[in-house]
């Protein structure tokens, strides 16, 4: 019996991960669904501002929105805002004046995919979804980064 609950919880946990490597999300503008890995693909490599209203420093980070996106833009990164872990709602209402391209991730499963901790955050990732780099959400990281 214990070696069938076993064999149970390693069948979900499998598919749980299979599931979670191609998040659901949904587009910030119209709310049409986004693969994540259809997004990267197509408009990769990327760098993700993982951002929520709720977070502190959201507002100094969105007020640096232009800087951090040409420094993304010489570094050859699209650059897209994530908003996790509010409603679709709340992100409209939060980016409604802002001209920003931004997917909405309501449970955060980017971030757990890509073990993200801390809000406001920026991630480079590749065309094919690998993580490149984590780094703060300014445009002297970006350069940073990419002057190595």
């Amino acid at each position: 019996m214990r070696r069938i609950c076993v064999l149970a919880a390693l069948f979900v946990l499998t598919v749980s991960f299979a599931a979670a490597a191609d998040p659901p999300l949904a587009d910030g503008v119209s709310g049409a669904p986004v693969t994540w890995s259809d997004f990267a693909t197509k408009r990769g490599p990327l760098a993700v501002l993982v951002w929520a209203s709720w977070a502190p420093e959201s507002d100094s980070v969105m007020n640096r929105h232009a800087d951090i996106a040409a420094a993304c833009r010489e570094a050859g990164l699209t650059l897209v805002v994530l908003d996790v872990q509010e409603t679709l709602e709340d992100g409209r209402t939060a980016l409604a004046e802002r001209e920003v391209a931004w997917l909405h991730d309501r449970h955060g499963a980017l971030l757990k995919q890509y073990r993200v901790i801390r809000i406001p955050s920026l991630l480079l990732v590749s065309s094919d979804g690998e993580p490149l780099a984590r780094l703060d959400p300014t445009a002297g990281a970006v350069r940073g980064w990419s002057n190595r």
